[in-house]
């Protein structure tokens, strides 16, 4: 019988052409990729780099001065962080760095149109430059800030600015208000507030006042005023204390007071988006367009501009060197920060924005910032010369001036309800007076409140055998 091949080997030839068929495709693809990686090995990106950085902190292209002919040396926070970020590739790739002395947008269209692979240095993030080419992950921070010139306060009447108007307002009623208490209660019985009534009014704001600054040879004999003065002495310990703090803090920390209107002069970079934004979004329309870091500083000092719409790196590096004279204030408006450029569907946008995060997550990035954006130690000792120091408002002590009022409030009704008491058991004592009982009431109510500012019925000031009063100075 002739050899017949089985059935069940039938599906193992068939398969066999598919195995051949897969295996010529992996190997065609590893040939490419090992093509393609052959090709980045050998091509050498071209980079163009801004040679009109407004700051040097961030790109700075000198020459040397005998041989312009030479290579050109490139330095700065842009270029620090691209270097770290190329060493972390997975195949490195040659580069060199080329000059632009364009404009950004002009660098941008260039990558655009391929006539540099990348660009390198403080370029900012926008929507509109997006869709011509691919942007990495930002390295720096994004935003706008205002620079403006630190003014000291005026010092002629810096004492008042410790406290706003509400505060000052507040502490003088409860000062009043626990004057007029501590007098009401020991006026009757004290030796210290007797007398003419300007010397007893005269003698409890004294006494109410200087408590805040001194110790008082006034005794207290009631126990109701008493407690009026201990809240009063707490309340004033802790406005003393808090003055006495802001008002060092003022008079050692320059203050910023800035009057920046729309309708003022302020500078910005002649970047066409700045501009844009300043005018469009901000509504400053007298804007005065500035290329570099030193004309910022001559335009402040002629006055020319009374301010300056700065990103927040720009800001920093501007602020740090003139620490004394300029500051940052008022709300930071968002931007995409600083970030490289590549051209488009590349495929080096995503590896570099790795490599960047890298550099952030381990701490690289900071090192870098610190050593080319850090102040000079000048700046690092008088740090605090650009914070403001606000006036101390009445919101932080409500609850100190409520509890205060309340208490003096409550030892009044009390001593009140007491000499109200003592009236009525008075009354009572006394045999009916047929002339009493015919009295209005107008004449009932002096009579009480007679008794409640003098206590004179049953007083040992008066006779208990008449209505005549003893004269004023036998009484207290």
């Amino acid at each position: 019988m002739p050899f017949q091949l089985r059935s069940s080997t039938k599906p193992i030839f068939l398969f066999i052409p598919i195995l051949l068929i897969s295996s010529l495709v992996i190997l065609s693809q590893a040939s490419v990729v090992e093509g393609a990686s052959t090709e980045h090995q050998t091509e050498k990106l071209i980079i163009g780099v801004p040679g009109n950085a407004s700051f040097k902190n961030f790109v700075k292209i000198t020459s040397s001065s005998q041989n312009p002919n030479e290579k050109k040396n490139y330095t700065g926070l842009c270029i620090r962080v691209f270097e770290e970020v190329w060493k972390r590739l997975d195949y490195p790739l040659p580069y060199e760095f080329v000059e632009f002395n364009g404009g950004y947008d002009d660098l941008v269209a260039n990558v655009a149109n391929k006539t540099y692979s990348a660009a390198v240095g403080d370029i900012t993030i926008l929507a509109e430059r997006w869709k011509d080419v691919e942007f990495t992950e930002p390295f720096t921070e994004s935003g706008l800030a205002m620079v403006v010139p630190v003014k000291p306060s005026p010092k002629a009447w810096i004492f008042l600015e410790t406290f706003t108007l509400a505060m000052w307002l507040a502490t003088a009623a409860v000062l009043v208000y626990t004057m007029f208490i501590v007098w009401f209660v020991e006026h009757r019985s004290n030796p210290d507030f007797c007398g003419p009534w300007k010397d007893q009014l005269g003698n409890a704001l004294w006494f109410t006042f200087s408590s805040l600054f001194l110790t008082h040879r006034e005794k207290i004999q009631s126990n109701y005023a008493r407690i009026v003065v201990v809240v009063w002495l707490f309340l004033a310990l802790v406005l003393t204390q808090s003055y006495t703090a802001n008002l060092t803090s003022m008079l050692t920390i320059s203050r910023v007071r800035p009057k920046v209107l729309s309708q003022a002069k302020v500078g910005c970079d002649k970047v066409t988006f700045m501009r844009k934004h300043v005018q469009d979004v901000l509504n400053y329309k007298n804007v005065s367009l500035i290329c570099d870091e030193d004309e910022y500083l001559r335009a402040f000092e002629t006055g020319n501009i009374s301010a300056a719409f700065l990103e927040i790196p720009y800001a920093k590096v501007f602020v740090n060197r003139y620490c004394k004279k300029f500051t940052t204030i008022g709300t930071t408006y968002r931007f995409g920060g600083f970030g490289f450029i590549f051209q488009k569907s590349c495929g080096l946008a995503a590896v570099v924005s790795k490599a960047i995060l890298q550099l952030s997550e381990d701490g690289t990035l900071k090192r870098l910032e610190e050593e080319w954006l850090t102040p000079d130690k000048e700046c690092l000792k008088s740090e605090t010369t650009t914070e403001n120091i606000d006036s101390l408002s009445l919101r932080s002590f409500w609850g100190l001036f409520l509890f205060s009022a309340a208490t003096s409030s409550v030892c009044f009704l009390l001593f009140l309800g007491h000499l109200l008491r003592d009236y009525l058991r008075h009354q009572s004592s006394q045999v009916a007076d047929v002339n009493a009982s015919n009295e209005s009431i107008s004449i009932k109510t002096v009579r009480v409140a007679r008794h409640l500012m003098n206590a004179e019925i049953g007083s040992p000031w008066r006779s208990p055998s008449s209505d005549r009063a003893v004269p004023e100075t036998d009484m207290c």
